[in-house]
């Protein structure tokens, strides 16, 4: 059944043993549950984060300024037809984590819903799982359609898809692999993503209330699952910033950090820690401070250290340092006699 035909179908008349839905101006068109969460529904783990959160290697929010939020839809892609008929948004706090779900019981609650959500998500940090690529612009394109006011384009957003794929090993394509991956569970008896705008029509259709329910399962767990994987997420930062996880911290270092910290980190490190690469990272920060007596020593360890770039570095920078013209060409000479062609081309103009 094509998907304009199935948003259509809940208007018919149901037959056998399936619940009649009311009609006419009596009808419910959405709902909004609001349920305090202490742990997480499958994994019992504490829903407890770090105030402030680290949302990157060097920025932090606070946690009353977050807002978690996941959509049901109607199908993929940016159609007329695809709509989010669930918005499930948690808050959390010193109390627990507050879920908030609404609900379109049909798909005149559209508009409500959205305009909940957006007036709950004003002035917020949102957090989602690929809510960049698709949640979040369906919310504005579905909000301009109806004339919603909204300022959620200039939202500061914490997409933890992106983010977990970026700094952890593990690269989860879906939330039930990042689950599965950092969270170490998994779901039983849950309705698959794939499954839920199916059941959702039939739902309308038929009026089933288990259906309904699964669904809004569905979702709990998707939404507190976010407030889980931030908190691994800005363990990770932790880690990084500190350098007790080295992958997070190289990563932090070589991609997010000013040069200020990059320094910071690499000088923290005790000297026969780092490195010959790391090395001659040091050794270009204070080749950029005009440091060349400290620049030309600590390339001339890298290299020593098994980083044989390191000794161009080292050459170029004694060059331009009065009185070590001779040492630079002594230095040049002693890679011409013992590097590869590469090495080589860049130290001729200095041994000769």
């Amino acid at each position: 059944m094509h998907l304009k035909d199935r948003l259509k179908a809940y208007q018919k008349n149901t037959t056998g043993n399936a619940t009649a839905r009311p009609r006419g101006g009596t009808e419910r068109h959405h709902t909004l549950l609001t349920k305090l969460y202490k742990e997480h529904p499958v994994s019992r783990e504490e829903l407890k984060l770090p105030d402030p959160v680290a949302r990157d290697f060097a920025h932090e929010v606070a946690v009353s300024e977050l807002l978690f939020f996941d959509l049901e839809t109607t199908g993929l892609g940016s159609s007329e037809q695809v709509y989010p008929f669930l918005i499930g948004a948690a808050q959390p706090s010193n109390a627990g984590t507050e879920l908030h779900t609404w609900f379109a019981d049909t798909p005149a609650g559209e508009e409500a819903i959205l305009a909940q959500f957006v007036q709950m998500a004003s002035g917020r940090v949102l957090v989602s799982f690929n809510g960049k690529s698709f949640d979040l612009p369906l919310v504005i394109r579905r909000c301009e359609k109806y004339g919603i006011r909204h300022d959620l384009a200039r939202a500061l957003h914490i997409d933890l898809f992106h983010t977990i794929r970026r700094i952890f090993p593990e690269k989860p394509a879906r939330l039930t692999d990042a689950e599965t991956r950092l969270l170490q569970f998994s779901r039983s008896d849950d309705i698959s993503g794939a499954q839920i705008a199916q059941a959702y029509f039939e739902y309308l259709r038929f009026g089933k209330s288990d259906l309904r329910t699964a669904i809004l399962r569905h979702n709990e767990c998707d939404v507190l699952s976010l407030v889980s994987l931030l908190g691994r997420v800005s363990a990770a930062f932790e880690a990084a910033r500190s350098g007790s996880r080295s992958w997070a911290y190289k990563i932090h270092r070589d991609k997010s950090a000013s040069l200020k910290q990059k320094k910071q980190l690499l000088e923290a490190k005790p000297w026969h820690e780092i490195d010959g690469r790391d090395l001659h990272i040091l050794g270009a920060i204070y080749r950029r401070e005009k440091n060349l007596h400290r620049a030309s020593r600590t390339f001339l360890a890298s290299y020593r250290r098994g980083y044989p770039l390191a000794i161009v570095d080292a050459v170029r920078c004694l060059s331009r340092l009065p009185g070590r013209a001779k040492s630079a060409r002594a230095l040049a000479r002693y890679g011409l006699a013992r590097e590869d062609e590469r090495i080589q081309t860049r130290l001729v103009p200095y041994g000769t």
